[in-house]
């Protein structure tokens, strides 16, 4: 893209094209799995429009060809570009991807950048394009998919011995937050979500609240052990009337190597089936190899690939200030 080509604050686009623009989004996130309130694409047309949400589109003025904008939390940002098909679709996300970096503010250490919109080739040339910009790094990951099988419900799974099903909602909310704030330092999924344990909560609140499809809670459990601590839980949501998906499944660093995620899996598809599901999804990092072997060994094969661009700010060389 030329510097005519720059991308433009997207309060400056007509809302007839932002609504396009976001319904083709929509299209594609759905398609991924992605969970989006019925009225999302007005709402964030009409906040794109008046300034309320960050954003900027790329492409002509009459028919933009692309869309970019973000959210903050505290300390962390968290983007999407979405581009139409056609021959500037990589030159588009490109140039939206450091507008959305170029803005981040001072206070957000971080932002995550999700994309829709491109072909895997493109993906992988964009990848590569974003590799030289210092401070950004790139993260692989696949969406697994496992039918749910007649013989999962076969026979009863026995809990583990020492160790006790407790419903979700009986689970103190900040317990279950410490534990998934435990089981992930160290990982590659580590703060791929949150930076804090107050953060970790918030998301926490919204997957059991419905706010990322409805929440599963008969399929949903957690374990504790014979001391009362808590050991692993699994949460679980609908994407569709055929399809569920698995949110989140952790176990606490100590407990592991004890058969707690393999038991949450297979009583989860006991329950998905008599729920009337057919199928399960989930996504895990590409770097994630134990995790991968798991899911894998359990029967998940990929189905989809999607890539998270990360601007890490601490790894950047610091900006040049105004007049310096």
């Amino acid at each position: 893209m030329g510097a005519s080509d720059a991308p433009r604050p997207a309060r400056e686009a007509g809302v007839p094209a932002l609504l396009e623009l976001v319904q083709h989004l929509r299209r594609a996130l759905l398609a991924r799995g992605e969970f989006l309130g019925p009225a999302w694409v007005e709402e964030a047309a009409r906040d794109l429009h008046g300034g309320h949400l960050v954003g900027w589109v790329a492409g002509p003025p009459a028919a933009p060809t692309g869309v970019a904008f973000y959210s903050l939390r505290p300390q962390r940002a968290y983007g999407h570009v979405h581009v139409e098909p056609g021959p500037s679709a990589v030159s588009d996300a490109q140039a939206l991807a450091l507008a959305l970096i170029s803005a981040l503010p001072e206070s957000a250490l971080r932002m995550d950048i999700g994309t829709t919109g491109l072909t895997p080739e493109e993906e992988g040339r964009l990848t590569e394009r974003l590799a030289t910009r210092p401070g950004l790094t790139s993260l692989r990951r696949y969406a697994l998919e496992r039918s749910v099988r007649p013989e999962d419900p076969a026979a009863p799974v026995a809990v583990p011995a020492g160790f006790f099903l407790r419903r979700i909602r009986e689970l103190p909310m900040d317990a279950l937050a410490r534990l998934d704030w435990a089981a992930f330092r160290g990982t590659p999924d580590e703060s791929l979500v949150a930076d804090s344990v107050e953060e970790d909560r918030r998301i926490l609140e919204e997957i059991v609240r419905g706010d990322l499809g409805r929440f599963l809670e008969e399929a949903s459990t957690g374990l504790v052990d014979d001391e009362g601590r808590f050991a692993a839980f699994l949460l679980t949501a609908e994407q569709t009337p055929h399809r569920a998906v698995f949110l989140d499944l952790v176990v606490h660093p100590e407990m592991r190597g004890r058969g707690l995620a393999r038991f949450l899996l297979a009583w989860s598809m006991r329950a998905l089936f008599a729920l009337g599901h057919e199928e399960v999804r989930l996504w895990v990092t590409a770097a994630n190899a134990p995790a991968r072997r798991l899911y894998e060994a359990t029967g998940f094969l990929p189905v989809l690939e999607a890539t998270i661009y990360r601007y890490d700010r601490a790894a950047a060389p610091p900006q040049p200030q105004p007049g310096a």
